[in-house]
This record gives structure tokens, sequence and C-alpha cells, in this order.
């Protein structure tokens, strides 16, 4: 576990994660864990079916020490800050493909199918901090893009367009800025992010 990709405040919050057996870690948060690129401080956990009612009961419980805040809560999405952060149960109805890795008794979806559902992301338009992830998972080998791709294709069905995500991956003028703050010793900058995808693109045959 990379522990410093965590808060002091994460590090508390993912403690007491273990008492959601029924949801496993996704997103940047369980990328940043395993390979210690960046500093995450959301928590996204992810559920196959519908937000159970009584979901936010249990979290009040478990987190009784400190406020609950909620932001959204509707069947596909439970949101809420503690202590200023967030924590999101999504309904995600994707099969998970790959054994998940496990710390401290939290399931983590694992490096390469992290790196297929930032494909999906990014082709229904991601972020920049998307784009980052993405570049330290294929500049440090976590896996390459065909793995990707053809994870994505078992993953999503016809909800994955493996075209559309590698235009976007060249197409990039429009990425929503966003505040990283890397664990890397490296400074890196959307010029150096997007040149790098544009290179590995060009190695595909489509």
């Amino acid at each position: 576990m990379r522990q410093e990709a965590l808060t002091n405040k994460g590090q508390e919050i993912f403690s007491w994660l273990e008492n959601f057996k029924d949801y496993y870690l996704a997103g940047g948060t369980a990328l940043a864990l395993q390979i210690g690129h960046r500093i995450s401080v959301d928590f996204d956990l992810f559920y196959s079916e519908n937000i159970p009612k009584d979901l936010l009961r249990k979290i009040k419980t478990i987190f009784k020490q400190s406020p609950v805040a909620v932001s959204v809560n509707n069947p596909d999405e439970l949101s809420v800050f503690i202590d200023g952060t967030k924590i999101s149960f999504i309904k995600y109805p994707f099969p998970v493909l790959l054994p998940f890795v496990e710390i401290n008794s939290v399931k983590l979806l694992s490096v390469k199918e992290l790196a297929a559902t930032k494909s999906y992301t990014i082709g229904r338009r991601g972020s920049f901090k998307d784009y980052v992830d993405l570049f330290f998972i294929l500049q440090e080998g976590h896996s390459s893009l065909e793995e990707i791709l053809d994870l994505a294709e078992k993953k999503y069905g016809e909800e994955f367009n493996g075209r559309l995500f590698l235009e976007q991956l060249t197409y990039t003028q429009d990425v929503e800025d966003a505040e990283i703050i890397l664990l890397k010793n490296k400074s890196i900058n959307k010029k150096t992010v997007f040149d790098f995808l544009y290179q590995e693109v060009g190695k595909i045959k489509i």
C-alpha cells in the first residue's frame, strides 16, 4: 500500500472502509494506493446493484464521531462528505474481470482493470486527472493500450467505443483542467502527458 497517496484524513477514512465488504474501491484513489503516482483525496466505492436504502444509516453509524454531509442520494449514487473528504458509493453494473487487490481487508480494483475503467471514462469525456492516471499506467508499464482496449471491450461490451477512446487521447484541446499533486519526483504538464499519449496511440493499428 502506498500510504503516502492519502492525506491524514484519507488514511483514517480508509481504515474504516473494511466495514463495507459488499463494495470495492475504484477510481484514482485505488490506483494511487497501488502505484503511488499522486495524492488522491476522494473515495469511489462501486456496487453492482442499486444503492441500498439503509446505507446512509450505516455510514452515520460507522462514522459516528464525525458529521456526515450528504451531497447526492439516489438509487445510483450516495455521496457524502466526512470532515471534508468525499466518499461516493456508486452503482456500477459492469462485471469485474480480474481478481481484486486486497489492502487491509478492503477490496481494490486491479491496476489493469482500473486502466480499462479510465479508458471508458475518457471515451465519455474525462478530466485531466484521468489522462494523468493513464499516462503513469502506460509509462511505467503497468498495462499497454492493446491490453486496455481488449479488457475494456470485454468489460463494457457495446458501451465501449475503442476508436472514440483513442480519438479522445489525441484531440485534447477541451480537456478540463484539475489540480494534481504528484508523488513522483517529476514535473509534468499537459504537453508532456498529451504528447506521450499521442505517441502511444500512433503505435496502435486501428
